[in-house]
């Protein structure tokens, strides 16, 4: 598979997204974790089951601006909080995102402030001091993007024409048809049903 996923962390400053990844790709942690001014990101992959699943994870530093920038294109965010942020911030931010979310609350050996699991949003604790819970965070989100990938690609082989039938794509090869008169006709016959000539 060639598709590469765009993951991006999403977050308020200082809730956690930098130390999530740093573990998750190096198995590190470290308590002087400098701010991050300017977003980049690092190319990685995980096994789900028989397929090796490849993606781009992009830290941004909070801003609101730069982060919407990133997000716009995202296969799948993961949204990033910490013990300290209301449940009114966080319902904020979920409702400009419409692609795959994890919602992960960070730092989870801290009690939460607030009520924070979300309906329809899958929400997973993590914390990087530990480990615990962080390769999840990153295995889910990458199963939930190649399963939204995999939804596209199949809602793409068939469509509908003006009249609802339903259109099978195809590949004309050459090889496929004794001739090209044939191979020919067959295409035809088909931008004809296209524009409902048949």
């Amino acid at each position: 598979m060639d598709k590469i996923f765009k993951i991006v962390l999403v977050g308020a400053p200082g809730c956690g997204k930098t130390s999530l990844r740093n573990y998750f790709l190096y198995r590190n942690f470290t308590w002087q974790c400098a701010p991050t001014t300017n977003p980049d990101f690092v190319s990685t992959s995980v096994v789900l089951g028989t397929r090796d699943v490849a993606m781009q994870i992009w830290d941004t530093g909070g801003d609101p601006i730069v982060t919407s920038s990133l997000a716009h294109d995202a296969d799948g965010i993961v949204l990033v909080f910490d013990s300290t942020q209301s449940r009114r911030a966080l319902d904020a931010q979920l409702s400009k995102l419409s692609v795959p979310i994890v919602l992960v609350r960070a730092k989870s050996d801290h009690p939460p402030c607030d009520t924070w699991t979300v309906d329809n949003v899958v929400c997973l604790e993590a914390c990087a001091r530990t480990g615990n819970g962080v390769d999840h965070v990153f295995h889910k989100i990458a199963e939930l993007c190649l399963d939204q990938w995999h939804a596209e690609t199949q809602s793409m082989v068939k469509r509908a024409s003006r009249h609802g039938d339903p259109i099978p794509y195809h590949r004309f090869e050459f090889d496929e048809a004794p001739n090209h008169k044939q191979c020919t006709h067959r295409l035809r016959a088909t931008m004809r049903r296209l524009f409902c000539l048949a």
